[in-house]
C-alpha cells in the first residue's frame, strides 16, 4: 500500500517546481511553492517511513530497490531547495534552490518512465 502513497508526495514536490517556473517567468509569488515542497517532503518522509516499516515487519525478504534509492535522491533534491529558500525574503528561490526543485522532478519523470517500461517489459514476457 505505500507504494502508491509516493505518489502525492512527489505530485506536491513537482508542482512546487512548476512554481518556480511560474515565478522566474511571470513573478508569481514564491511562497506558495516553499508551502507546497514543506508538505511533500513532510508526507515523503512519512511514506518512506511506512515503507521502511513494512519491509521490517512485513516483508522480510523484499530487498531495497533502485526506485526506493530514486525516490530518497528526488526527496533529498527538494530538501536541497527547501534549504536554500529559509535565509530568503518571502522564500524566493534562489537559481541553485531553483535547480534543484527542477532536478527533483526531472528525477521524478525519470523515475516514472523507468517504472512503466519496467513493468511493460514484465507482462510482455
Amino acid at each position: 500500500m505505500p507504494r502508491r502513497l509516493v505518489v502525492l508526495p512527489l505530485a506536491l514536490l513537482t508542482t512546487a517546481a512548476a512554481l518556480d517556473v511560474l515565478h522566474v517567468f511571470t513573478g508569481l509569488p514564491a511562497a506558495v511553492a516553499w508551502h507546497l515542497i514543506t508538505a511533500g517532503l513532510l508526507l515523503g518522509i512519512a511514506v518512506a517511513s511506512a515503507e521502511w516499516l513494512d519491509r521490517i515487519f512485513a516483508e522480510p525478504a523484499t530487498r531495497t530497490s533502485g526506485h526506493d534509492l530514486g525516490i530518497a535522491a528526488v526527496l533529498v533534491l527538494f530538501g536541497v531547495s527547501w534549504v536554500l529558500r529559509l535565509g530568503q525574503p518571502e522564500w524566493e528561490p534562489t537559481l541553485a534552490a531553483a535547480f534543484a526543485g527542477w532536478a527533483g522532478a526531472f528525477g521524478w519523470l525519470a523515475l516514472s518512465l523507468a517504472g512503466r517500461r519496467t513493468r511493460v517489459a514484465a507482462h510482455s514476457c
